[in-house]
């Protein structure tokens, strides 16, 4: 998997509410002040990237057990299943409210990403290239700084259009399901590392 397919993955969840540019922007229209927008996306951000640390991490561990053709059928199972699931399932985790600390922002963005299956998406990118070569920093690391860094850039852009210029009203006339087009993202994913 390119850079560019790694920084557009990570654009994408940037762009998807539900990766929580959304509850940023609810958060700032609350307090009516920008600031609290630009205030809780660290810990979105922060929650996000723990979240496709572990994916990378456990990746990391299972490419130096695991032989690669049994690892790429192991990772394409769970990319399909969790593809099945998201559109599976009917309702995300519920019972944060709206005065989320940033410990909290941290923990509803870390079970988000990780009920998402965020950092599944990368695991073409990872199996292979985990280790440390010739003194380089492990590929996992670069998959992550270059993913996080591209989520971080659109999901700060996403919540403060939302918050400047129309609110969240924009999206009951423009709400696309983002959960049918990340379960065949997730779908893909699984594809490309089966015929990798």
């Amino acid at each position: 998997m390119s850079w560019v397919v790694i920084g557009l993955l990570g654009t994408y969840h940037g762009l998807n509410p539900a990766m929580g540019w959304l509850l940023a922007t609810a958060l700032g229209l609350q307090e009516r002040r920008a600031s609290a927008v630009i205030q809780a996306l660290p810990p979105i951000f922060l929650g996000h990237a723990t979240s496709v640390a572990v994916v990378i991490t456990a990746a990391a561990a299972a490419d130096s057990v695991v032989p690669a053709s049994t690892l790429r059928w192991i990772g394409a199972s769970v990319l399909l299943g969790s593809s099945v699931l998201v559109l599976r399932r009917r309702a995300h985790p519920r019972g944060g409210g709206m005065r989320l600390g940033p410990g909290g922002l941290v923990a509803w963005s870390f079970v988000m990403a990780s009920s998402h299956g965020a950092g599944l998406m990368l695991l073409p990118s990872l199996f292979g290239a985990t280790h440390v070569h010739d003194g380089a920093p492990p590929a996992g690391i670069a998959v992550l700084v270059v993913h996080s860094a591209a989520m971080l850039l659109a999901m700060t852009t996403a919540a403060l259009v939302a918050f400047r210029l129309t609110g969240v009203g924009m999206l009951r006339r423009l709400w696309i399901n983002t959960d049918v087009l990340w379960s065949l993202a997730l779908a893909a994913s699984g594809i490309v590392l089966l015929l990798t």
